[in-house]
């Protein structure tokens, strides 16, 4: 039966992924002739598209809270804690977004590309000096009605603590005054079963293209997997993002405020714990 859902579920994604790539990438081609600005925007449309479908396929049933806490006009940031893709998964399922995603995700097969074809903004994490290239790019994204996905973290974790939170890709947001908007989200059942340590790493993921390939296709065994998302109130910043010490400030409160939100979810969360501090 694992075999027969794995071999059904990843037909259904290539099916849809082929379909997918050539409709974007003729009609982008075409809008791009008359507007470059609306041909990057048409690309990010599609990701809620993409979430709902995924979700449906690996039978990921999400709890939302806080639904009214959406911007009602595109063109914010969205972040949250992140312990691999079944979050990215609920949250594009809910709101169109961009994603801002480490370099080497655009050299694996397909999915780089695809997730190329609908915007995605790379970073180079092992590289300094380039925060300001990352954030101007930001904020053309977000001047063009593009919602922005990143994780402060800069890490995946296990889901059951908090990284200290990067400052740097908060700071678009505090220049143009623009909505923030934090979730907060929890791992609760696999396969109608509450989480625990044997079953947590299943689900949450870190890791190379190689460990990927294998952690999804042990995810399609699963039935169902349910989690929850908090959707917390919008956050308009005002600090000095020129002062190194506020930008951090900042990055904190927001890592603390997410970590409150967290105590209430998951009853393994370690709020006192702290993964080392990635660079800025």
């Amino acid at each position: 039966m694992k075999i027969i859902r794995i071999v059904y579920k990843l037909l259904a994604i290539i099916l849809f992924a082929f379909f997918l790539t050539l409709y974007l990438i003729v009609t982008k081609s075409v809008v791009s002739i008359f507007s470059k600005n609306y041909s990057n925007r048409f690309g990010f449309y599609y990701s809620k598209l993409i979430g709902k479908f995924f979700k449906l396929i690996l039978g990921v049933h999400i709890k939302f809270i806080g639904k009214e806490n959406i911007p009602d006009k595109n063109g914010f940031i969205v972040f949250g804690n992140h312990f691999g893709y079944v979050e990215l998964l609920a949250i594009s399922s809910l709101v169109p977004i961009t994603f801002i995603a480490k370099q080497e995700i655009r050299k694996w097969p397909v999915l780089g590309f695809i997730v190329g074809l609908v915007g995605t903004i790379f970073v180079d994490r092992d590289s300094g000096g380039n925060s300001e290239k990352y954030i101007n790019k930001i904020k053309d994204a977000l001047k063009n009605q593009i919602n922005i996905y990143f994780s402060p973290e800069g890490a995946n974790s296990d889901g059951t603590f908090l990284y200290r939170f990067k400052s740097a890709l908060f700071v678009p947001a505090n220049q143009l005054k623009c909505p923030m908007l934090p979730y907060a989200c929890a791992i609760k059942k696999v396969n109608g079963k509450k989480i625990n340590k044997e079953n947590r790493l299943t689900v949450a993921w870190f890791g190379n293209v190689q460990g990927f390939i294998s952690h999804l296709l042990n995810f399609m065994t699963y039935r169902s997997v349910e989690i929850e998302m908090r959707i917390l109130k919008p956050v308009i910043s005002d600090y000095d993002d020129r002062n190194i010490e506020e930008r951090r400030m900042f990055a904190s409160d927001m890592r603390d405020m997410i970590s409150e939100e967290l105590v209430k979810m998951e009853p393994d969360f370690d709020a006192e714990y702290i993964g080392e501090r990635v660079k800025e």
